[in-house]
């Protein structure tokens, strides 16, 4: 498809029992309204039959189905980067490969986009069908977010991108990627509207407690500086206990006459080479992607194509 309106990203791991749904409904929602679509699925080094069946969908929608084969796992973001990279469409409609979001609610986000004028249209809802933990978790890190990289607090993985966003973030080659701090370097304008959140049909999430906790510190080290701010307050909150401490054993030393305590002396040593540790340890994180930056590896390997 040479010239399509829409183009719409799927990013895929271990799905293959979601993708003939979520590639049906979304061709029949695009020839109910008349409009031009393609459809990107990124194969994100699934390790069951997903790319069997991307191939299959490509042979059986051709034109309209794009499958791309990375060689291995890179992570979401990096999958959808890779789509947008390929995608020819005038919008770039991202949505998840396990039927959480209805693709029926494209519709919004065309409709919000069309009403404000917005380069960008995040659907969102007022509860995610996920364990109640990780809802709380998300509202953590997502506050984190906004007030230290400059993010939006509301936020999803089915959004609406404009063009000229996209033009200008096909060249972007960090190897941390998070998508939304990238598009929110380019545009503020951008909409919200409500859509519909489900339970998980197949399958599990990529998404394991410890990934998301690592993922997090992951982009909380790339995009802000939080914790550099962390070690000035650390280290001012040290100094303060340690001369307390000190001032502690000299009031003793001569109201009292009391000895200075190896004990005391054995957990002030400790505690301040652990705060020089912990900070030394936060700085060698920053420099090492420093270090990761400057031997420019491609951020994807693209295996195979098939149109």
């Amino acid at each position: 498809m040479e010239h399509p309106v829409y183009s719409v990203i799927i990013p895929v791991f271990n799905s293959e029992q979601t993708l003939t749904e979520l590639c049906a409904r979304i061709i029949s929602f695009f020839e109910t309204r008349g409009e031009a679509a393609e459809i990107l699925m990124i194969n994100d080094g699934s390790a069951d039959g997903s790319w069997d069946m991307i191939s299959s969908l490509c042979r059986q929608y051709p034109q309209r189905v794009t499958g791309i084969n990375l060689s291995r796992n890179f992570g979401q973001h990096k999958a959808l980067l890779c789509g947008l990279k390929h995608c020819k469409g005038q919008y770039a409609i991202t949505i998840d490969d396990d039927l959480q979001y209805h693709p029926e609610d494209i519709a919004q986000l065309i409709a919000c986009q069309q009403a404000e004028a917005a380069d960008i249209v995040y659907g969102v809802f007022d509860k995610k069908k996920h364990h109640f933990l990780r809802n709380i978790g998300s509202h953590l890190v997502a506050g984190i977010f906004e007030k230290y990289a400059h993010m939006p607090q509301k936020g999803s993985s089915f959004k609406l991108i404009s063009r000229h966003i996209i033009d200008q973030i096909r060249s972007y080659n960090h190897p941390y990627v998070f998508l939304d701090e990238v598009i929110g370097w380019y545009s503020r304008r951008t909409a919200y509207v409500s859509v519909r959140h489900e339970d998980r049909k197949a399958g599990q999430s990529g998404y394991t407690t410890l990934r998301l906790i690592r993922y997090t510190i992951q982009i909380i080290l790339t995009y802000t500086t939080l914790p550099l701010q962390l070690i000035t307050w650390l280290g001012l909150i040290s100094f303060f206990v340690c001369l307390g401490i000190i001032m502690y054993f000299v009031y003793m030393k001569y109201t009292y006459g009391a000895e200075l305590g190896f004990t005391a002396l054995i957990v002030s040593i400790f505690m301040s080479t652990g705060v020089i540790l912990f900070c030394i340890g936060i700085i060698g994180e920053y420099l090492s992607r420093l270090f990761i930056i400057q031997t420019d590896k491609p951020i994807f390997i693209v295996k195979e194509i098939i149109r």
